[in-house]
C-alpha cells in the first residue's frame, strides 16, 4: 500500500501564482509575490514567494505537476518599479517566471510519474512544493522502504531527510561526478560507510590513499606495493603477481617487436608455463625448457594435453627464467629428424634488446609488487577470495598510493583486477553477496589504451563489468572529476548519478546525454552548487533532485602531515 500523501500540495499558504502561457516542456507563471523582500514563514518552513531553484506544484485536474522554477524575470516597463531611491508613482512590479515541467503525482492514487496526465491550463494555481512533498514524489518511485541508505536532506530543508532503498544505488552501478572540491570523494566515502552499516559488501580500490580514514567496523585496508618500514610496521602489504596478467598486458609491458621478439616471447612464456606443469622436461634446477638438438615429440605431446590449462587464466610459470628461455627458444625449427636445430644466431641477436628490457622490469622496485613480490607480500586474489567469503568484513580498502605509475603498472594492474572479478562473477562467487567495486579517478582506468602500436591493449574490464556485471551480482561505483573521459557506453549503464558541482560545459553535456531526464535547463544549475551539495538523477525517480550529502563520519584526507606544508602550515 502506498505512503500516504505527507502534506497537502495545495495549501493557500504557499500560493506562488498562476500560470499564463504554456508549452510541452514548461508554463510561464505570474510571480505577483517575487518581489517581497523576505520570506515568510508558515508551519516552521520558509515560504519563498518565486525563486530560481525553487520546486513548484501547479494544481491541475486530479493531479500535482511537480516543476522547478528556472528563470524569474521583470518585464520592461516595470523593471524600475523595484528601485528603492524611486518613489515617483505607485508601479506594482509584476514579475513573471519559467517553470521546467518534470513529472507529476496522482493525488487519488498517490503514484508519482515523470509524464504529465494532464498538460496545465492557463489561470491553474501555482504553489511552493512542500519540502516532505517533494521527498514522497521521489521515494514513491523507488519501491520499498526497509533498511533505506541515508543520503542527506533536501536542499534548503534540512529536516526533510532524502534516503533511497540500495537496489535503487547500486542496482544498476552508480557515478559521483564532481570538480574537484566540490564533495565528490565525500559522498563516496559515505555510500562507502552506508555498505558497511549494512552489512553488504564493498571493494574500495584509493589511487591516492585518501580513504585511509575509513574506520568503520569490518574495514579492511591492504596496500598494494610499498615497503614495511621496519619490523614496527603492521601494514597489511599486497601484490599482483604476474601469472595473473594475460599475454598481452605482459606484452604491453615488455614491448616486444612484432617481428622475432613477440614470438618469440610468447613461446618462451608457454614453454615456463609447461615446464610448472611438467617438470621433468625442464632442464634440471631450473624451469628452462632447453630445445637446441632436442626431440619435439614429448614437447609436443605435453603442450596437447595440458592446452587448457596452459591457456587459462592465471597460469603459473617462473619468471625468474624468462631471460634465459627466450635465448632457449632462438633454434632453428627443424634440425635432425622430429629434432630442433641449433641456435638461430639472427633470432638470438635480435632479442637481446627485449632480454634486457625484461631483466630491467625484474630488477625494479617500482614493478616489484607484479614481478617480484617480496615475501610479506600477500596474493591480492588471495586477500579478496577470504574478504568475499568472510562474513564479518563489510570493506576492503585497496590503497595504491605506493603503486608506480612507470610503464602504466596503474592502468594495467587495476584492469587485471577488474577482470580477475568479472571473471569471479560470471562463476556465480557473487550471487548470494553482491559485491559492489568501487574505483576513484576512474577517468584514469577507462576506456584508455596503453602500450606501443604493436602492443596496445583496451582498459575495458570496468566496462564490461558495467556492460554485464549486474546480472552476476557485481555492481561498480565510479567517481570521477572527468565524465568526459569516461565512454559514453559506460555511463549509458549507469542508474544514479550522484552530480556535484561541475563547471566544464563538455562534462555537463556528458551527463545530460548519459542521465535521460537531465536537461540543460537543469543542468544549469551545476556549476553554483555548494561543497558537499549534488543533484541525484536516479534511472527510477521522476526528477533530479537537489540535495546537500550528508558528510561521512570518516571524512577523507590524505596521510597524515602530507598537507602540512610551508604553504599550509
Amino acid at each position: 500500500m502506498p505512503e500516504a500523501i505527507p502534506s497537502y500540495p495545495f495549501e493557500r499558504s504557499r500560493y506562488l501564482g498562476s500560470v499564463s502561457r504554456l508549452t510541452p516542456l514548461s508554463v510561464r507563471v505570474n510571480f505577483p509575490f517575487a518581489t517581497e523582500v523576505a520570506p515568510s514563514q508558515y508551519a516552521g518552513h520558509r515560504v519563498t514567494r518565486g525563486q530560481v531553484g525553487e520546486f513548484v506544484v501547479i494544481e491541475s485536474y486530479g493531479s500535482a505537476i511537480i516543476g522547478r522554477i528556472t528563470e524569474i524575470q521583470l518585464p520592461d516597463r516595470d523593471r524600475l518599479s523595484v528601485e528603492p531611491e524611486r518613489n515617483e508613482g505607485e508601479e506594482l512590479a509584476n514579475p513573471i517566471g519559467t517553470i521546467r515541467l518534470l513529472g507529476s503525482v496522482d493525488v487519488n492514487s498517490s503514484h508519482s510519474s515523470r509524464g504529465i496526465g494532464e498538460a496545465p491550463r492557463v489561470g491553474d494555481y501555482v504553489y511552493l512544493a512542500h519540502p516532505d512533498f517533494v521527498r514522497y514524489a521521489i521515494v514513491t518511485t523507488q519501491g520499498t522502504r526497509d533498511g533505506l541508505v541515508d543520503l542527506g536532506h533536501l536542499s534548503g530543508a534540512p529536516e526533510t531527510r532524502i534516503a533511497l532503498p540500495p537496489i535503487s544505488i547500486f542496482g544498476r552501478h552508480c557515478a559521483v561526478l564532481g570538480s574537484t572540491g566540490g564533495g565528490k570523494s565525500w559522498s563516496t566515502a559515505r555510500l562507502v560507510e552506508e555498505v558497511a552499516r549494512r552489512k553488504g559488501k564493498v571493494i574500495l580500490l584509493d589511487p591516492t590513499g585518501e580513504y585511509q580514514t575509513l574506520d568503520e567496523e569490518g574495514v579492511v585496508h591492504v596496500h598494494l606495493g610499498g615497503g614495511r618500514d621496519g619490523a614496527q610496521d603492521k601494514r597489511n602489504f599486497v601484490s599482483f603477481p604476474y601469472h595473473h596478467l594475460t599475454e598481452m598486458d605482459l606484452f604491453a609491458f615488455l614491448q616486444p617487436s612484432p617481428g622475432v621478439q613477440a614470438p618469440k616471447l610468447r613461446d618462451a612464456i608457454q614453454s615456463l608455463k609447461l615446464t610448472f606443469l611438467e617438470p621433468g622436461l625442464a632442464e634440471p634446477g631450473s624451469s628452462r625448457l632447453i630445445k637446441r638438438f632436442k626431440e619435439k615429440r614429448p614437447i609436443n605431446a605435453a603442450l596437447v594435453q595440458h592446452d587448457k590449462t596452459l591457456h587459462a587464466p592465471s597460469a603459473r610459470f617462473n619468471i625468474e627464467d624468462l631471460v634465459h628461455q627466450v635465448f632457449n627458444e632462438c633454434v632453428y625449427p627443424q634440425g635432425a629428424d622430429g629434432y630442433w636445430g641449433d641456435r638461430h644466431p639472427q633470432s638470438y641477436d635480435s632479442c637481446v634488446t627485449l632480454c634486457m628490457r625484461i631483466a630491467t622490469h625484474l630488477k625494479s622496485a617500482h614493478l616489484a609488487p607484479v614481478f617480484a613480490p617480496p615475501a610479506y607480500m600477500t596474493d591480492l586474489t588471495e586477500v579478496i577470495t577470504r574478504f568475499v567469503d568472510d562474513p564479518v568484513t563489510s570493506v576492503l580498502r585497496v590503497s595504491m598510493r605506493y603503486l608506480a605509475f612507470e610503464h602504466h603498472t596503474r592502468e594495467l594492474v587495476v584492469n587485471a583486477i577488474g577482470r580477475y572479478l568479472l571473471g569471479q562473477a560470471r562463476n556465480g562467487k557473487f550471487q548470494k553477496t553482491p559485491l559492489v567495486v568501487a574505483i576513484d579517478e576512474a577517468h584514469q582506468f577507462l576506456s584508455k589504451s596503453v602500450g606501443d602500436d604493436n602492443n596496445r591493449i583496451l582498459l575495458d574490464a570496468f566496462g564490461l563489468i558495467a556492460k554485464e556485471g549486474r546480472k552476476y551480482g557485481l555492481n561498480c561505483l565510479l567517481a570521477t572529476q572527468r565524465p568526459r573521459d569516461i565512454p559514453e557506453d559506460v555511463l549509458s549503464q549507469i542508474g544514479m548519478f550522484i552530480v556535484h558541482r561541475l563547471i566544464n560545459e563538455r562534462d555537463q553535456a556528458v551527463v545530460i546525454n548519459a542521465s535521460g531526464i537531465l536537461d540543460a535547463t537543469t543542468a544549469a544549475f551545476l556549476p553554483s552548487l555548494r561543497d558537499g551539495e549534488a543533484l541525484i538523477v536516479c534511472a527510477d525517480s521522476i526528477m533530479p533532485l537537489p540535495i546537500m550529502m550528508t558528510a561521512p563520519r570518516h571524512r577523507p584526507r590524505l596521510e597524515q602531515d602530507v598537507e602540512r606544508t610551508w604553504m599550509n602550515p
